[in-house]
This record gives C-alpha cells, structure tokens and sequence, in this order.
C-alpha cells in the first residue's frame, strides 16, 4: 500500500515519512481517496479486526528487539526520509524530498535541502547545504550519496569535525565505521594560519575507535617548511606531535637565541625527533630526542631522551670547581618509569653533562629544580608483605661527589604480627659502595652487608593513651676498612619506646564569612625515646661513604629510620612533639583543617663532644582559613638564649583564577636573608601577567626580577613573555628577554 502523500499546493504543511518497505512513488490523489464511504467503513473493520489479532505478535516482537543487541537493534532501525514535501517520478522510481529533508538510519542522519530517494533500492541523494551526523562526528558539504543496503556513502569537497578534529577532503567514501578522505588535511579545532595542519594523500577515521590512519602525510605549520611524516596509525586523543616547543629570545650571556624541540611518529606511542638551538654568541646546540609511552594492560611505560652538544665559541669562564669551560660541551638527559602488572616498577634517570654549567648555561628552566645531576636506575618488587629492590647509582660526571651503588640488592618484610600482640620488622641489604671526590684525594670503596631487625608492642590501655616499647639490633660488615684493618664488623643495639596521648574538645562556633560550622581542636603531645649506646665505636675503621647530609629538620630517631649509617653517633635522646590541628565541618569532606601547629624538639641526655644537650625548638605552622588564604611558617629557635637559627615563611593570596599573590622569605643564620615574591594576574580567558622578585637583604639588592605575559592562541599554543633582570654576578648575566611557544597538544 502506497501511504497517502501531501500535495503540493496544500497550506498546511505538515511531516510527511515514506518507509523503505513502501512501493513506488506517491501521487497528490491517491485512489483510497475517491473510494464510496461503505467501502471505507468496511476497510476499517477488517484493519481493525487483523490488528486485534497481531497485537499480541507485535507485542512480542517488541519485547524481543528491546533485549536484542545494541548491533541488531542499530540494524533493524527503519530506514526513512521525512521532508515538508515530496514529488514522485513513476517511470524512475524516485521520490523527490524538499524543504527540510531529512534521512534517518539508525545513528547516522542527512539533512539537506533536497534528498532523491529510491525507495525500493534505499538509494538517496542528497544536495545543497548537505549536513551528515554519525554519533559525535559532523560533516558538511554540497551533495552526498548514500546507499542504506551496505550503509555505504560518497561525497565531494567535504568538511566536518569530531573534536577535537578539523576534516576536509576532496573526495570521502566508506561506511559509518570507517571513512576514508582524499586529499585530506587534518586540523586540532579550528584551522587557522598558525594551527598545525596534516596533509595526506589518504586518511581513514574510525568514529567508532576514534583513530586515524594515514597514507603520504605531511605536517605544515604557517610559512615553516613542510615536514613529511611517515604513515602511522594512532588514536585521536594520542598526540601526533609528542612535543613542539621554541623558545626565542636574547640574554646578555648568550645573544639572540632560538631554541627548540620536534617530535614526530614513528611507530604507535614512539616518537623521535632533535633539539636544536641557535647561539648568536655560543654556536648551535643540536641533538637527537625521542619519547616512547605504551599504556596497555600489564604495562605502562614512559621514556624520554633530549641530548646536545656545541662547539662553544663564546665566553665559557669557570665551572664549579674554577677550571676553565672547554669549548666542546654536551649532554645527554634520559628519564625512564616502567609498570610492570601490579608488582614490579622500574624507573631510573641518566644525566650526562660534559661540565657542571652545561645546563645551567642552554637550558637555565630545566637546571634550577634539580641542580646536581643524578644517575640511576631501581626496580622494586612488592610481594603481599615486603619489597625487593635492586638500586644502581653511578656517576658519569666527574665534578660532583655522589655516592655510588653498584649495586645495591635490599630486602625489606613489612611490619608482621606475632604471638601475643608483637610485631616485628627485617631488613637486609648487600651494596657495593664507592666515592670519589672531584678534587685530587683518595677514593673510598667497600661492600657492604647489613641486617637490620625491630621488634614492637604496642599498648593502648585506653583510646586517649598508646605506647610503644621497641627493641633492635644491627649488624654491619665491611670490607676494604680503614684504619689498618681489611674487614670490620659492627653490631649494636637498640632500646626504646614511642608514647602518645590524644585529646579533643568541640566548640559551637559558626561564622558565615570564613566558612566555620563548628570547632573541633585536637592535642596529640608525642614523647620518643632511642638508646644506641656504641654507635660510634669501630668509626676510624668504616669507610665513610653513607654519612649525614646537611639538613635543619629533625632526624629519625631509631636504628631503621637512619640512612647514614657509616658515621652513626651514641645516641641517648628524647624527643618531645606536640601536635595540634583545629578543625570545621565540611559539606565535602567531613571536615577540613583550619590550623596546624607542630612544635618539636630533642633532649640529648648524654651529648657527643660539640652537640648542645637541647636542639633547637621547630615550630610548623600552616594557617588555612579559606580556599584563598594559606599561610605557612617554619622556624628553629634556640632554647638557651632565644635566638632565632632559621625562619622561612609564606603568604598566599589568591581571587580563584583572576588573581594570586604570594610574599614569603628565607632565613638561616649567618647564610640566608633573601625575600621574595610572586604574583600572577588574568587579563581575560587566553592572557595573564605574571612577575617574580627575589631580594637579598644581606646584599641590600634585587637579585632577579622577572615580568611576563602568558597567552594562549587558538587553544593550541601557549605563548610566555618574559623580561628578566639580574644584579649581581651571575652566569645568566644581567638581562634576559625571552619568548617561549609551546604546542599545548597536537
């Protein structure tokens, strides 16, 4: 039966659907329309009759497609056109469809202004302002074939997105899971004049998987030379360019330069590429990079590699031990971090640098968080109660001192129970150890093994009280000794106990400003005691290779907390802690801190020749009142006299986005009184201002001043402006003005 059409020249438009399942074309005057009235009644009682007796058939049949498949649901969807208005062809087959024209099967739909559709054959055509939509994915163009029997279309010159994807081809055939584009080019968001852009012969998208495929690609990027890419297969949201980066500018010490980094694909997750940088007073500094991710179940990997080397023409002065900089320089820089199922990591560092200012002098934002460099590689096995590890530490650059492992093989057991409430803990260790200084002495070296073990019981005769008595003991072998002897074997022990009190009080406090929904303070007063009587006996004869580095903080009390162990002294101390935190409600989170204090100090009964029987006082404070507001201070004081041996403190203001300011300072007797500053401030949604100051008030000068502007453009590259002055002498010289472009994800 042919459903009955609307003419043409009706004045009530209405929607009008013709089904795949119907036959040839409409007519404006169908012949059920000229038939008598009793011929029409009857019609409808039969209908109705075949429909009362179907009706449990038809039930049926929709309980059943409701629990088929997704697939079979998609492909049992109606294939259909609806338009404002449709004219037939009887001797074609074809039905024309204008005015709002609309084709429907399953996910993908066509809108266009007119569709010519082939019932009998599901052929259509569609033409002028042609708009497809397949899930997320959008395209536009003139005209477009579409076959519903194989679901398979064509088209020419069109555009479209599925972000954040920008296609465009010349030609595009292929199915809703796999379409393929001729002369294609590819854009992140919007194309524009600096928006990278790839360029293939061939590319093919899959909605479903959301990844691409390419034949004969190239990248260009505004008026740089086109760079040709080899074919690659690989996720959209997995970057094309694993990193592109410049940086420009000029710098007293260095001239104008220009910097940077590309990486391209070679093979899925590996990419591989060169920094280059150009010195108008140095030379040009240029190596190979790569970077490999794999995320797949049972692995995840990341490894980056950046190197350089420059014949330096310029004015190279001293390195850190005042020898003069040799004209060759270079370094290589390689990071590795690697998850192996739920049990075993690796991860290691190579840092090679032909002299200590290498970096420093190329690369001054990648020298000052970690400014010795560090070579190492670990890999840690964690069963259901220990971890095995294997550490190999060793030292490519002669001018710093490092302690080398090679290797290092411990085997720790967690804290395990045994009878009647006890816990106890093992550790043992083999490490091949050696050092040598950069200036002209003698090298240490040794093999060491050492056993550790602690046994526990902890106490808790009440919820406000808990005490923890500890013994251990530690055995140490040496061989290479000094002091005249080839081996030395060091034992001690160790007798103590960690007690704890915990008190609380609640206050009905409630102040709408600051956010405060009651008070809750809580006391926690600490008291530790260690004794290691002996602990420096034996010390003219071990190497001194693991020993104390410089630190204000308190260190661990105890045998299995210290690291250095090779120039332990007696100790007989107690170690006295107070801790307090003041607490509100949260609707988030239960309950947030509003203040922390912790206050700390040591009594050492009996003091080494030197030490002072009483440490100094620390003292942390953090102040958190609000989501904009966070103070934080850290000081020591002396307890005899009150003087003040190191006060660093901050102040962090900030508006949410629009603005943050921070002003804190550093000091530490008789070294540092330096004040600082940072502050950035939002201009609009792509620029903010930024400004760092450093002072030092020991000098009476600013010591680095820096004033920027950070913009982002066209949501892929992140512009940085940067004005730097230095007073002082420094090797960055006095004035630096840079730029720095990174590609944000292409």
């Amino acid at each position: 039966m042919i459903r009955q059409g609307r003419s043409t020249n009706s004045h009530h438009p209405r929607e009008q659907a013709v089904r795949a399942s119907d036959a040839g074309p409409t007519t404006n005057n169908p012949p059920e329309a000229r038939e008598p009235g009793l011929a029409c009644a009857a019609r409808a009682a039969f209908a109705g009759r075949t429909l009362r007796r179907l009706f449990p058939l038809f039930s049926l049949s929709v309980l059943l497609l409701a629990s088929a498949p997704a697939g079979l649901r998609a492909a049992a969807a109606v294939f259909q056109i609806t338009a404002d208005r449709q004219t037939g062809n009887v001797t074609s087959s074809e039905t024309i469809y204008t005015g709002h024209a609309r084709l429907v099967d399953g996910d993908l739909t066509i809108e266009a202004d007119e569709i010519r559709g082939n019932l009998a054959s599901k052929l259509a055509v569609a033409r002028g302002q042609v708009v497809v939509t397949l899930g997320t994915l959008r395209l536009l163009g003139d005209e477009i074939t579409y076959n519903g029997a194989t679901r398979a279309f064509a088209g020419k010159n069109l555009r479209g997105g599925d972000a954040p994807l920008y296609l465009s081809g010349s030609t595009l055939e292929g199915t809703p899971d796999k379409i393929t584009l001729r002369d294609a080019r590819v854009s992140y968001t919007e194309p524009g004049p600096w928006a990278p852009t790839l360029a293939a012969t061939s590319l093919t998208y899959a909605p479903d998987t959301r990844t691409l495929r390419t034949e004969g690609a190239r990248l260009n990027l505004g008026w740089l030379p086109t760079l040709r890419l080899p074919s690659f297969d690989r996720p959209v949201n997995d970057p094309l360019l694993g990193a592109v980066s410049v940086r420009g500018g000029f710098r007293s010490s260095l001239g104008a330069f220009l910097d940077g980094e590309l990486l391209v694909p070679v093979a899925p997750g590996a990419r591989v590429g060169a920094d280059l940088g150009v010195f108008t007073n140095r030379g040009v500094l240029v190596g190979p990079a790569a970077e490999v991710k794999i995320d797949r179940p049972g692995l995840t990997l990341t490894d980056s590699l950046r190197t350089g080397y420059i014949h330096d023409s310029g004015n190279r002065g001293l390195d850190l031990l005042a020898r003069p900089l040799r004209a060759d320089r270079g370094l290589i820089e390689w990071r590795h971090n690697e998850q192996i199922g739920d049990n075993l990591a690796i991860f290691g560092r190579l840092s090679y640098w032909s002299d200590s200012e290498v970096l420093r002098d190329f690369r001054p934002t990648e020298f000052y968080p970690v400014q010795v460099p560090d070579t190492f590689l670990e890999a840690d096995y964690a069963d259901t109660n220990s971890l095995t590890s294997v550490f190999v530490r060793a030292q490519p650059n002669s001018f710093f001192q490092i302690q080398r492992r090679l290797p290092e093989i411990r085997f720790d057991r967690l804290p395990a129970p045994l009878a009647l409430g006890a816990y106890d803990t093992f550790a043992a260790s083999v490490a091949v150890l050696s050092e040598d200084k950069p200036t002209p002495g003698p090298a240490k070296r040794t093999t060491r093994l050492d056993t550790v073990y602690e046994l526990t019981r902890p106490f808790t005769p009440t919820e406000w009280f808990s005490v923890r008595p500890v013994a251990g003991a530690r055995l140490t072998y040496y061989t290479d000794a000094t002091g005249g002897r080839d081996t030395y074997t060091r034992a001690l022990g160790e007798l103590g106990a960690d007690a704890e009190l915990r008190a609380s009080a609640v206050y009905d406090y409630k102040n709408e400003t600051w956010g405060i929904d009651g008070l809750r303070h809580l006391v926690t007063p600490r008291l530790s005691y260690r004794a290691i009587p002996g602990a420096a006996h034996g010390a003219a004869f071990i190497p001194p290779i693991d020993r104390a580095a410089f630190s204000t903080y308190l260190q661990p009390l105890g045998l299995t907390g210290v690291r250095d162990i090779d120039r332990l002294s007696p100790t007989n101390t107690l170690r006295l802690g107070l801790g307090n935190t003041l607490q509100t409600r949260d609707p988030a989170y239960g309950s947030r801190d509003l203040v922390t204090l912790e206050l700390a100090a040591d009594w050492r009964l009996d003091p080494a020749v030197g030490r002072r029987a009483f440490s100094a006082i620390q003292a942390e404070l953090a102040v958190m009142p609000a989501a904009w507001l966070r103070a934080d201070i850290f000081t020591r004081v002396d307890p005899r006299s009150g003087g003040l041996r190191e006060l660093n403190t901050g102040l962090t203001v900030r508006d949410g986005q629009a603005w943050s300011v921070r002003v804190g300072n550093d000091f530490l007797e008789h070294q540092l009184r330096d004040y600082a500053l940072d502050a950035t401030l939002r201009l609009d949604e792509t620029r903010e201002l930024l400004a760092r100051l450093r002072y030092d008030a020991a000098l009476g000068r600013f010591t680095e001043q820096s004033y920027g502007l950070t913009q982002t453009v066209g949501n892929l590259w992140l512009l940085r402006w940067v004005v730097t002055l230095y007073d002082g002498p420094r090797r960055e010289g006095s004035f630096g003005l840079g730029l720095e472009v990174e590609l944000k994800k292409f």
